[in-house]
Parts: structure tokens; C-alpha cells; sequence
């Protein structure tokens, strides 16, 4: 690219920069869990090599790193000390190890490799233009040919960001966008950012990684986040991350919102795979063998129709934590889609037939599927409410229950929350609040499989009407 002279240039006509377009960087779900610390040019590095693999890439090039695009792209101050921390950056990250976990046949493994390798730079500062950097070739599985299982998003949202934490925890908070919703153990944050020995006290690491984090995805991109504190005692084991777009930036026009352009992203020899794969990619624990095993259960165009459904849901802020598992349920039961619908109006025949099901009959799917269902329910309640109502509801659960007993039933021994239980608990408590009774559910639950009524006797048994 040659550089234009300043008597050359038009000071009423912005210089159209490289961000200025769309680049879109892809990780595997397993680098972006990965344990390493960045520091913030080597982060830098770090991101322009991203920018600069394509898709289609089958191996590593020799990627040549600017100087005058990282101030350009990052909108550094230029001065004479630029392509020094450009190239010690690099140097550092050409040392830098990182840990990520990998699947073999006889079972998952963590590689220990370096992350780059082969730096080459100009020994002159003053004549000094680029340098040259390639990944490792262990790096190749979680950077090329990824067609499922990955994170893929608009890299001007990290550009602006100056501490390597906040892009770390955007990635780790972006990949469950969609869920709206990430539990991580302290500890378990802690060593994917390397910083166990650096911020040991979590009063520290929460003001100076947390805390900074929000702040800046806040300001700079795409989601934002608030974060409520799992208490094992008094200590602080755990972090719940509520995911919210930040409407301001997407509809800002400078950051792209990638639902709209995922189309081309995703491709798979199989054409229905592949859309499938398209629309639900973001979907945390999605993958090919999942979406084939939907299809060949419930076929393509239900499965299809049931991920677009999802996906419109959501972009309607409907707060679905587990896609995965809200499609596996509706799929489940084609006659409730979220909530129990109302029965539908038919008309009654003019004869009616014999009853089909005997109160044994009866009791025994109230015994059974219905109740195996109706936890799902209860779950899928308390998932897809409004946060504010969910803490209420919690609250309410711990006014029930002494503080032993709330944490026996919905707390693990390592601190962590017991959600299942927690959460049908919650459903409980929604339904109070709406005033509908299991046995009512049930009815409507049994009209919408069978189309036939049924009551409920005062010795408990049921009964067709």
C-alpha cells in the first residue's frame, strides 16, 4: 500500500479506513475458554493476525503486521516509540503458552503449545515499517476450516478496548449472547485469564477485571453486562453474567449485529446441515451430530422452523438461556410452545365417542410423561422470565427456607447453584403467582395431546368427561 503524500490529500474527504469495513474474526469455542494472559500489544498482535485469516485458509501464512495499520486500527497516538512496542509485543507473544483443551478418541486432552512463532523485525527503528509473524501450527484446529462449535464477531468491538481482560471476558460473555446468561466459578475465571497469582484476593480481581470489563464493553461494544456474586459463606465463589445487547451500539451503525449476515458464514457438504448449522452456531454446545440427530428424529422442516422460531424470539428480547434446550423441548412437545396454550376451539361432534383412556390409563401419564414434562415446564418458567421477577421469586424461597436448608436443596458443596432445582422451584412460585394449579395444567396438557377432557375426582383419581 503506498502512502500518500499530505499535498495529495483532500482535508473535506475522510481517509476511508481498514475498520471502516466489516472484518469478522473466528475462534474456537476451545481457545477462547483457553488458559493465557495477554498483555495489550501483544493482544493487539494478537487481533491483527486474526484480521487477516480467511475463511478459507486450509494452513498458516506469514502475516505481515503494519505499524501504520495497528495505530490506525487500535487509534493510537503515533510517535517515536510505536514500532518498539510493536515489536517487543510481538516478541512476547512469539514466548507466550497457552492451554487449551482438546478432543481425542480416547477422550479430552489439554495441549500446552505456543501461540506464535518465526518474529521477524527490523532492527532500525527509524526505517521501520512492519514485521513478519505465523502461528504455531498446533494453533490450526482452533483457527482454520472451523465449521461448527465456534465464536465468531465484529472485531471493531475489542479495537477501542485498552485492557486485555475486558476482551477476553467480552469473548467469554459473547459466546453465550444468545443464553443471555454465564455462571463461572471464580477460580475457574481466575485461570483462563492467568491471573490466580496476580489478583489473588477476589476484592481486587473484581474491581480491577470485572468491574473494568463492564465499563468498557458498556462504552465500546455490542452487549454489556451486570454480574450478581455466588457466596459460599462470606467468600465469593462464583459470578453470574447477565448478557444484554447494548442496543446503542448496534443500532449505532458501527458495529455489525451478526445474525443478519451469519448466512454465508457456515458451510457443510450437507445443504440442510449446513443451514441448520448457519442459524443455530452460536448456540452454546451446538454441533453437527446434535443437528442430524434433530433432523432424522423430527425432520428437516420442523427443526428448521423450530430454530427460526427460537432465533426470531430471541431478537425479540426473549431471554432463552439454553436455546439448545428450549428446542429440544418444543420439539418434544409440538403442542405447547413456551407456555400451555389454551385449548383450541373445536367442534363437538354430534356423537361423541366411547372414552378412550381409563383413570389407570389417566393416572398413569399424570404419574409419568406429564410429570417428566411439567419439570421441564417449571424450568422453562423460571429460565424465560424477567430477571427482576426471578430474584423476587428467589428471595422469596430464601424468606420459606432457614439458610441451611436453602442451601442444602439448591446449593452444591463447592458453592455453585444448584439451578435445575432452583429453577423449578422458581416455576412453583411463577405459577403462584398466575394462580394455576398443577392439575389444571395437566388438563390442558392431556386436551392438547388427546383432545379429550378430563377431571379429576376427590379421591385424586382421573377421569374423562
Amino acid at each position: 500500500m503506498k502512502k500518500l503524500k499530505k499535498d495529495k490529500l483532500d482535508n473535506n474527504q475522510p481517509i476511508k479506513k481498514d475498520t471502516d469495513v466489516v472484518k469478522l474474526i473466528r475462534k474456537a469455542n476451545r481457545l477462547v475458554e483457553g488458559k493465557y494472559r495477554f498483555d495489550i500489544w501483544e493482544m493487539r498482535v494478537f487481533t491483527k493476525m486474526l484480521m487477516k485469516i480467511h475463511r478459507d485458509d486450509e494452513d498458516f501464512k506469514v502475516y505481515r503486521i503494519y505499524l501504520h495499520e495497528v495505530i490506525q486500527d487500535f487509534e493510537l497516538q503515533e510517535d517515536g516509540h510505536s514500532y518498539k512496542f510493536l515489536k517487543q509485543g510481538a516478541e512476547r507473544l512469539g514466548r507466550r503458552e497457552i492451554r487449551v483443551l482438546m478432543d481425542t478418541p480416547d477422550g479430552k486432552m489439554e495441549l500446552f503449545t505456543h501461540i506464535a512463532t518465526g518474529v521477524k523485525s527490523f532492527v532500525e527503528e527509524k526505517t521501520a515499517k512492519y514485521l513478519d509473524i505465523s502461528f504455531h501450527p498446533d494453533m490450526k484446529p482452533y483457527l482454520l476450516q472451523l465449521q461448527s462449535q465456534f465464536l465468531m464477531y465484529d472485531v471493531r468491538n475489542i479495537l477501542k478496548l485498552q485492557s486485555s481482560f475486558s476482551i477476553r471476558i467480552y469473548e467469554l460473555l459473547k459466546q453465550y449472547e444468545t443464553i443471555g446468561k454465564r455462571t463461572l466459578k471464580v477460580q475457574e475465571l481466575k485461570e483462563m485469564l492467568d491471573v490466580v497469582d496476580k489478583y489473588p484476593l477476589y476484592g481486587n480481581f473484581k474491581q480491577r477485571v470485572i468491574v473494568k470489563a463492564q465499563e468498557d464493553l458498556e462504552k465500546y461494544t455490542d452487549i454489556k453486562f451486570t454480574f450478581d456474586e455466588v457466596k459460599s459463606g462470606r467468600a465469593v465463589t462464583g459470578l453470574v453474567f447477565w448478557i444484554i445487547p447494548n442496543r446503542e451500539k448496534q443500532d449505532s451503525g458501527n458495529l455489525l449485529y451478526l445474525p443478519e449476515v451469519a448466512t454465508s458464514i457456515v458451510e457443510d457438504t450437507d445443504p440442510e446441515i449446513s443451514q441448520l448449522l448457519t442459524l443455530s452456531q452460536r448456540w452454546e454446545g451446538v454441533s453437527k451430530s446434535v443437528l442430524e440427530q434433530w433432523r432424522n428424529t423430527y425432520g428437516f422442516e420442523k427443526v428448521l422452523a423450530q430454530i427460526t422460531k427460537t432465533n426470531k424470539q430471541i431478537s425479540d428480547g426473549k431471554k432463552i438461556h439454553n436455546p439448545i434446550g428450549f428446542v429440544v423441548w418444543s420439539l418434544q412437545n409440538p403442542e405447547i410452545t413456551g407456555i400451555v396454550a389454551e385449548p383450541a376451539i373445536k367442534t363437538e361432534p354430534a356423537i361423541k365417542s366411547e372414552p378412550k383412556f381409563s383413570s389407570k390409563q389417566i393416572n398413569f401419564y399424570w404419574n409419568g410423561e406429564f410429570a417428566n414434562w411439567f419439570v421441564n415446564y417449571l424450568q422453562n418458567l423460571a429460565i424465560n422470565c424477567d430477571k427482576v421477577i426471578y430474584h423476587q421469586k428467589v428471595d422469596e424461597l430464601r424468606a420459606t427456607y432457614s439458610e441451611k436448608l436453602f442451601n442444602n436443596l439448591f446449593m452444591f458443596t463447592d458453592g455453585s447453584v444448584n439451578e435445575e432445582s432452583l429453577n423449578s422451584s422458581v416455576g412453583i412460585k411463577l405459577l403462584e403467582t398466575e394462580q394455576k394449579a398443577k392439575e389444571s395444567i395437566f388438563q390442558e396438557w392431556f386436551w392438547n395431546k388427546f383432545q379429550i377432557r378430563i377431571m379429576q375426582q376427590r379421591s385424586g383419581d382421573w377421569i374423562t368427561i
